[in-house]
Formats: C-alpha cells, sequence, structure tokens
C-alpha cells in the first residue's frame, strides 16, 4: 500500500499545538517523529501547505506500507520502523519477486540478495517481496541470470 510523508522540520517537536491542528484538520494515519504519513494525497497535500505556510516543510515522499517482514542492515536509510508496520521510501528503492527458476537455484540466489537488500516484506499467502537500492537494480538482475531465475520488478507508483 502506498503513503505519502510529510516531512517537517525538527523544529515542530516544539509546537504540539500545530501537530493537533494537523491531525484535526486530515486524517493522519501517523505521526514517526517528523514525518506525518497520509494514506490521501489531498491530507497530505494540506498537510505539506501548512507547514509551507509555516516555513516548517522540508519534504514529501511517497512511501510503500508492508504490515510483515524483515530489514536489512541499511533499512534505517531507506524507510521507518513503527508498531504497525514498516514504511518504505519508494524513489529510493526497487522492489522485486522471484517469479521462476529451479528451487535450488533460487534459494542460491536468494543468498546473494540478502547482502544488498534493505527490506524483505512477508505477507501472508504471497510471495516474499524484497526491496533493494534502485541503482542496484542491474546487480539484482545480473544475480538472477547468473542462477538462471526469473525476478519481476514491481512499481512501487501505483
Amino acid at each position: 500500500m502506498k503513503v505519502f510523508g510529510v516531512e517537517a522540520n525538527h523544529i515542530i517537536e516544539e509546537l504540539p499545538e500545530f501537530i493537533e491542528f494537523i491531525k484535526n484538520e486530515t486524517r493522519l494515519s501517523e505521526l514517526q517523529k517528523n514525518i506525518f504519513l497520509f494514506e490521501k494525497k489531498e491530507d497530505a497535500q494540506f498537510a505539506q501547505s501548512a507547514l509551507m505556510d509555516a516555513a516548517l516543510f522540508e519534504d514529501f515522499s511517497l512511501l510503500y506500507y508492508i504490515i510483515n517482514g524483515e530489514k536489512g542492515e541499511t533499512f534505517d536509510d531507506f524507510g521507518i520502523e513503527s508498531k504497525s508496520g514498516f514504511y518504505l521510501f519508494s524513489e529510493l528503492l526497487c522492489a522485486f519477486v522471484i517469479s521462476g527458476g529451479v528451487k535450488e537455484n533460487i534459494q542460491m540466489a536468494k543468498y546473494q540478495f540478502q547482502e544488498h537488500l534493505v527490506f524483505t516484506g512477508k505477507e501472508d499467502n504471497v510471495k516474499p517481496m524484497y526491496f533493494a537500492e534502485l541503482h542496484l537494480k542491474e546487480l539484482i538482475i545480473g544475480i538472477a541470470n547468473a542462477y538462471d531465475i526469473q525476478v519481476s520488478f514491481l512499481d512501487l507508483d501505483k
């Protein structure tokens, strides 16, 4: 599921009344540190506008939300962990699933992928979804080709 993130300047932590204003005027999904997370783009745009008017706006991001999974070593550079799940900055990552290949080859490729993964999404009854840094997409394709398996990349913007 995609989520919209609106990052405020860290000064926002000293302005609880401003945080309450945004909570009251939008359908805020979650607040993680100084990032407001919304399911609806309109709510995110409202928060962005309010923060810009107050000179507190830092960044607008599209994030991918997953309930269950396993963090890689570099997760903290590309995602946010909350009590309810994980948020991944989609513009920094590529996502893929393993779509074919011999079982043994798939397992060997997974070992190779592991050192490059930011996150592995593990939802019930769904193939694992792997997230790697965007600039490593060609490396992922190379590993898949070396082990004669197929990977399918996902469009995180949809």
